[in-house]
Parts: structure tokens; C-alpha cells; sequence
């Protein structure tokens, strides 16, 4: 009986309410005074909560005297708790949802976020490329963008949203480390403009990857220790000055980089 009443309570029923509602169901039918027996409720208390039980839709008021008071079925009590705790859920995520959007326009004053976690950083990504309306930088120099997919298998969401970029118009250029990264890469990304790190480059610039979308939106993978490894991190930040530096830099490596063969 503790267990019923405990899960009726997380379906979003008062303490009273659901010891009152598990007392009815076992009785079958009964008084206000049987139910405040059964149940232990104070008897002030009592019509207050058959009231609200009755306006949940979940038991039935027979208007004798003294008047009775039944359960519906269970199916139909479920049905109705499911609809209710749905309608609450849904009201509640809507707020939340209007509360986060009023915050998302004071973010915005925040420079840099940093970003843990190989999901959490393909998620970030995978948001940025989708805003894209123009063009899209992966500057991605160790490992090259080919080999990131078999490095983080989570990533290979990012192949297929830049697809849908290619598809939908935007511009996509992404840098790689050999002829060989260039051909792979193209193979996957058919559209895209690929470019291959000069002589004049002896080393990768970065162990890990940067990523510029629209010049509003930076993020800077970087990879700590073995390739792999879980703990990827990244920095993003949508700040002008942020970007302004790194959407330079990467403009500055793709122009002394090598269109390959």
C-alpha cells in the first residue's frame, strides 16, 4: 500500500490525495467517514481531498445521504493521471523553455564556454553547423577530418550534417593534413573545397581542430593526450573578438594551404 500510494504521489497527487484515492480503490466504495478510517486522513481534511480527486476525474460521487464515493477503473484512473502528469509536463517544459530563451539572449554577453566530453562537443557541432547560412571553416589538423570518424565514432553525425549543408547551398572548406587526407576527404564530401597544409607548414598547427561557422561562431577541439580518448574538450564562444582571432587565423592557414592535385 506504501509502494501505491508513493508512486501516485510522483504521478503528481498530494499526500492526502493519494492515500485517499488508494483507500476508495480497496474499499470499492465508501463514506467520507470510512474514507478517513481507511486512509488515516484528518476528517477536516477529507471532502477538501475527495473533491479534487473528483475533479481529476479519477473517482465517482454518488449523491445519497451520506454521500458515496467510488474509484473509476483502473485503466481509466491511469489514463487519466497519464493525460494530466503529460498536460503538467508539458506546461512545465514550455516555461522552461521560455526561461532558457530569455537567458540565451544574456549568454550571449559570455565569451567562452568550455565543453566537455566527446558527445557534449559533437552535440555543440552538430548545432553549429546546422545554423550555418553561408559557410562553414573545419579547420581539423590533427587527426584529419576523415580519421575523426574512425578516432570518435560519435562524430560521424557531423559527416552527415555537413552533407546536408553541401546539399542545402552552404559553402564548406576544410583543410587536411596530405594529398591522401584530400581524397579521402573529398570522397566523403563530394562539394566541399579542400586544401592541404603547404611544405612551408613542417607541423600541424593544432593538435585537435577548429571549427569557424558564419564568423559568429567559434569552437576549438583540442585533444590532450591519445586520440580517442574520452575526455575530448572544447572551447566555444560566440564572442566578436574570439572570433574575430581564430576566423583570422584559420582564413590565414587556408590561404597557405595547397589546393591538392
Amino acid at each position: 500500500m506504501n509502494d501505491l500510494i508513493e508512486t501516485l504521489r510522483k504521478l503528481g497527487m498530494t499526500d492526502y490525495e493519494a492515500k485517499a484515492f488508494a483507500a476508495i480503490t480497496k474499499a470499492g466504495s465508501g463514506t467520507a467517514t470510512d474514507i478517513h478510517v481507511l486512509s488515516g486522513i484528518p476528517r477536516s481534511a477529507v471532502y477538501g481531498v475527495l473533491t479534487k480527486l473528483n475533479e481529476k476525474g479519477i473517482i465517482e460521487v454518488q449523491h445519497t445521504k451520506p454521500m458515496k464515493f467510488r474509484a473509476v477503473s483502473p485503466d481509466r484512473a491511469f489514463e487519466k493521471l497519464k493525460e494530466d502528469y503529460y498536460a503538467e509536463s508539458q506546461k512545465a517544459f514550455e516555461m522552461l523553455e521560455n526561461i532558457y530563451k530569455t537567458h540565451e539572449v544574456d549568454l550571449k554577453e559570455e565569451i567562452v564556454w568550455t565543453i566537455n566530453g566527446v558527445k557534449n562537443v559533437n552535440d555543440r557541432m552538430i548545432k553549429m553547423i546546422e545554423s550555418a547560412t553561408f559557410e562553414i571553416i573545419f579547420a581539423a589538423s590533427y587527426p584529419s577530418f576523415h580519421k575523426i570518424m574512425e578516432a570518435y565514432p560519435v562524430l560521424e553525425k557531423l559527416k552527415l550534417a555537413l552533407q546536408k549543408r553541401l546539399e542545402q547551398g552552404v559553402k564548406v572548406k576544410i583543410t587536411g593534413s596530405t594529398q591522401h587526407d584530400a581524397d579521402a576527404i573529398a570522397e566523403v564530401l563530394p562539394g566541399a573545397e579542400i586544401r592541404t597544409y603547404s611544405d612551408k607548414i613542417t607541423m600541424a598547427p593544432v593538435k585537435g581542430g577548429i571549427l569557424v561557422v558564419d564568423d559568429t561562431e567559434v569552437l576549438i577541439a583540442i585533444i590532450k593526450e591519445e586520440i580517442g580518448n574520452e575526455d575530448l574538450t572544447a572551447i566555444w564562444s560566440n564572442g566578436n573578438e574570439v572570433i574575430s582571432i581564430f576566423k583570422h587565423f584559420v582564413d590565414a592557414e587556408w590561404r597557405a594551404c595547397t589546393i591538392p592535385e
